[in-house]
């Protein structure tokens, strides 16, 4: 394995197979918190740091102790526990050093199926320990992209004037759309 193809795994989760804006996952919290930049550096930081710790987990889980065993019908049940636990986990870290909770971002955090679908799809596609966890870091790097880009985009459309009928979810999706157009042209 070369520091090259690391890379390589490191960029298509940022650009090229971006979560959100290619395969829809994590959609809630790209749409309900990405108002401001603010905000949308924090989620996606913290679901960045979800997805690192939960593959440093999961992927050791599945093929140690599930594919062993021939217990993967369970893998998806016990990603879920796994990933809950980390969120609670990274919650009470978080609240006892910056005596600060993850407050809404909680369940949007716990709850996130991207968090889960990059869990699952680094075991599936036969992804080494390293190249799973530079897979999510380049993932989660991809979500906090794509956050802080549709932020910028959100804060744009709320300057500008748009009809009755489409403010709000409909803009928006438009808008996401333009966006993952713009990806997929890489």
């Amino acid at each position: 394995m070369s520091d090259k193809s690391l890379f390589l795994i490191l960029l298509s989760g940022v650009l090229l197979n971006n979560y959100v804006l290619q395969s829809f996952l994590g959609v809630s919290a790209f749409m309900g918190h990405a108002k401001n930049a603010a905000k949308a550096v924090y989620m996606g930081l913290a679901v960045t740091a979800v997805m690192l710790i939960s593959t440093l987990i999961t992927w050791p889980v599945q093929t140690m102790i599930l594919n062993k065993n021939g217990l993967g019908y369970f893998q998806t049940m016990a990603f879920m526990v796994i990933i809950l636990i980390v969120v609670y986990v990274l919650n009470a870290v978080v609240k006892f050093s910056c005596k600060k909770s993850l407050g809404v971002c909680f369940p949007l955090i716990a709850l996130n199926s991207a968090v889960l679908g990059v869990c699952i799809n680094n075991v599936s596609e036969g992804l080494s320990f390293v190249q799973a966890v530079v897979s999510s870091a380049g993932v989660g790097l991809g979500f906090l992209l794509a956050m802080v880009v549709f932020a910028g985009v959100r804060s744009t459309i709320e300057e500008c004037f748009v009809p009755k009928a489409f403010r709000g979810l409909p803009v928006n999706l438009m808008a996401a759309a333009i966006v993952s157009l713009v990806l997929f042209a890489f």
